[in-house]
């Protein structure tokens, strides 16, 4: 097992490697947490670029940057810029919360808007994909939580992504579920919550979910979309057949896999965020499909 242990921390190393690390926010201890950046070949070539911010998950109690490395590498092939994104969680900062997590997450996207000339983006097009924990960081960005006072200087849009893709998500933070013992208190579990963020007019919304998780049940998930739909904000809910929570990784369910990237590509396509080019088909990554067999 330590063995495995060390294969799987080199594995991380490699990959970051191939990445650029900018540091967007410095911590109290001296420490720091970094955006780490996959670039096109051709960035400066052409216009601005669609960008996109991934939050990987662990229930605020763990986790791994590179968890959406493969998602990352698939859209900096279609001409986006990717970040992977480090924020606090337990393992990485013991004593950390939840809150913390969700002001990192804003912290990151308020850096990567103000990376527009040095990295080519669109501000305009900024998509948050998160995953457990990550997904409520990126569906709490993008529904607009409140600013605490210590972030009241900036402006609220800037925190807020132009899309978002919620995948196996923790949608509300409740007594005996993930990443409430981690809380403060009762009131800090609350303001994790999606369902009371939302509203009208909110940024578009993808929801993918398994309905065999075992962890936040499908029931969650309908009920979080048909909320939004009553406000008539935009939400799409795609469930996944008999699939637990991890089920978009590449190294667990490589077809799942390519059907999320399709999905997500869709959605994109769809509200004009990245335009399918003529002719192109979808995410066929895999040497072998299920269908072949």
């Amino acid at each position: 097992m330590k063995k495995d242990f060390h294969w799987l921390k080199d594995r991380e190393r490699l990959l970051l490697e191939q990445a650029r690390r900018s540091v967007y926010k410095t911590l109290d201890d001296g420490g720091e947490l970094a955006l780490h950046w996959f670039l096109p070949k051709d960035l400066r070539e052409g216009g601005p670029r669609a960008v996109f911010l991934f939050f990987h998950g662990g229930a605020w109690d763990r986790g791994s940057v590179v968890q959406f490395a493969p998602h990352a590498l698939h859209y900096v092939g279609r001409g986006a810029v990717c970040a992977l994104v480090e924020y606090l969680h337990r393992a990485s900062h013991p004593g950390s919360s939840p809150s913390q997590s969700h002001a990192d997450a804003r912290a990151a996207i308020r850096y990567a808007r103000e990376q527009t000339a040095e990295l080519n983006l669109d501000p305009a097009r900024l998509i948050a994909v998160g995953a457990g924990a990550g997904a409520n960081l990126a569906g709490a960005a993008s529904l607009g939580a409140a600013l605490p006072t210590s972030e009241s200087a900036f402006d609220p849009a800037g925190s807020r992504p132009d899309a978002a893709v919620l995948i196996s998500a923790i949608f509300d933070v409740v007594r005996g579920g993930p990443g409430y013992d981690l809380c403060v208190d009762a009131a800090e579990a609350r303001s994790l919550s999606l369902s009371r963020l939302v509203g009208s007019r909110k940024p578009p919304l993808l929801v993918l979910h398994g309905n065999a998780d075992r962890v936040v049940p499908m029931e969650e998930a309908s009920a979080f979309v048909e909320k939004m739909e009553r406000k008539k904000s935009p939400c799409r809910l795609v469930e996944f057949e008999g699939r637990d929570r991890d089920f978009f990784n590449l190294n667990v369910d490589p077809v799942s896999y390519e059907a999320v990237l399709a999905e997500i590509d869709a959605f994109l396509d769809g509200h004009g965020l990245l335009r399918k080019e003529p002719g192109e088909e979808g995410p066929n990554l895999l040497s072998w499909r299920e269908e072949d067999f």
